[in-house]
């Protein structure tokens, strides 16, 4: 069987995208299952070393993969995911498809096929066992607003990005597969993913924020994704209204996209919004920007605005290198690779790289869980703690319900 070709494995051996991922833990493959917004296809995309140390993501030279970077690529390794084996799943279709192999298919019944299915029902499989935010967590999280808010009315910098971390128990028998499915039937707008690296652990999210994305007609998309609140079932979407404070913490996402659109004397760009976007439970405000590749003559604007914008001021702040320092000696935790971004690269003809948001990084018995809030100068402590609830109950929510 050559490499590329596509066919369906044999159902009598039984394998499913569990036994993959289990077998891929087992012999320290890297691999992510993913599914991109508004799509019913699943994809399992394997990496037989484990993953790849890079310098620097560049789209054009990169090759097909899943590039997942850290917040800081001075303190965590940039890691790529080669295409060695790229499965894929579609509710219309259960059988699980190859589309890429460097191994046939003896040689993938071989080293997958050992394991039977581990699918089991949710109900019986996920627990939700959170411990209790301490009073004193709670504080110590106000306290560093009040004195953001501090730093910003002194002028030192427009706005900071303040995050928190939670730790939840979670059962002996997680199954982290059941959870990135049950994900994907709730957050249909979101970009669903269960990645798993040697490097860099196991993390697992479902997050609304495209940083960057090219299509098969090369057109390039960032979006201004900023604001949050509670979506209200008595109030259509399009009613949701807007404080003063989230207007301008959008307007200042917009405004950081604008100006590195400007240090490269790029002008021609269409921008759509803001509009309110709805994620799962939540609302946010979100302007989308789009330019032609091909009419720019600039094939290497992905590469270029990846640097310009990571870390955006919706996970950072402004100035950059500012908030970034102010968030590193003051956060109290590393983020390592929340807040960072991920995503398909050159796969399928198309480049789909999200932020890392709400998200858990899985750590045996236990999993860390993370969110943060945009600090402006007429923040509310209070208002800004209740938003990083709300952003934990995006996976929170789902644990519960299973």
């Amino acid at each position: 069987m050559e490499a590329g070709m596509v066919y369906n494995l044999v159902t009598a051996h039984d394998l499913s995208f569990a036994s993959y991922f289990k077998e891929c833990d087992k012999h320290g493959f890297g691999c992510t299952l993913y599914r991109l917004p508004q799509t019913d296809t699943k994809h399992l995309l394997i990496d037989l070393n484990g993953g790849q140390t890079i310098d620097k993501v560049q789209i054009e030279n990169i090759g097909s993969g899943f590039v997942f970077h850290p917040f800081s690529s001075e303190q965590h390794p940039i890691k790529f995911l080669k295409q060695d084996i790229h499965l894929i799943q579609n509710e219309k279709n259960p059988e699980i498809q190859v589309l890429k192999s460097i191994l046939t298919e003896d040689e993938l019944l071989t080293t997958f096929g050992q394991v039977k299915s581990v699918d089991t029902p949710l109900a019986t499989t996920v627990k939700y066992q959170p411990e209790l935010t301490e009073i004193t967590e709670k504080e110590q999280y106000l306290n560093l607003i009040r004195k953001t808010i501090g730093e910003i009315n002194n002028g030192r910098f427009q706005k900071a990005v303040i995050s928190r971390r939670k730790v939840i128990g979670l059962p002996a028998h997680f199954d982290a597969v059941a959870f990135f499915n049950a994900l994907c039937s709730k957050y249909t707008n979101a970009f669903v993913h269960l990645t798993y690296i040697p490097d860099a652990g196991m993390w697992i999210g479902a997050t609304p924020e495209m940083l960057i994305e090219i299509d098969k007609e090369n057109i390039f998309q960032t979006v201004a994704l900023a604001a949050t609140q509670a979506c209200s079932n008595d109030v259509d979407v399009e009613e949701t209204t807007w404080s003063q404070k989230d207007i301008e913490e959008q307007a200042l996402v917009s405004r950081y996209i604008i100006n590195c659109f400007k240090k490269i004397r790029l002008r021609e760009f269409e921008e759509i919004g803001p509009r309110t976007y709805l994620s799962g439970n939540l609302v946010h405000l979100k302007t989308s920007f789009q330019v032609n590749i091909n009419q720019v003559a600039f094939p290497e604007l992905g590469t270029v605005m990846l640097d310009l914008l990571h870390p955006t001021s919706a996970v950072c702040g402004m100035p950059r290198e500012i908030t970034q320092s102010f968030i590193h000696n003051n956060e109290g935790f590393d983020r390592t690779y929340f807040t960072g971004y991920l995503g398909p690269v050159n796969l399928l003809n198309e480049t789909n790289i999200f932020v890392n948001l709400r998200t858990m990084n899985v750590m045996g018995d236990h999993a860390h869980l993370f969110a943060g809030a945009g600090i402006i100068a007429n923040s509310n402590p209070e208002k800004e703690w209740y938003e990083t609830e709300i952003k934990m109950d995006t996976l929170l929510s789902v644990l519960k319900e299973l």
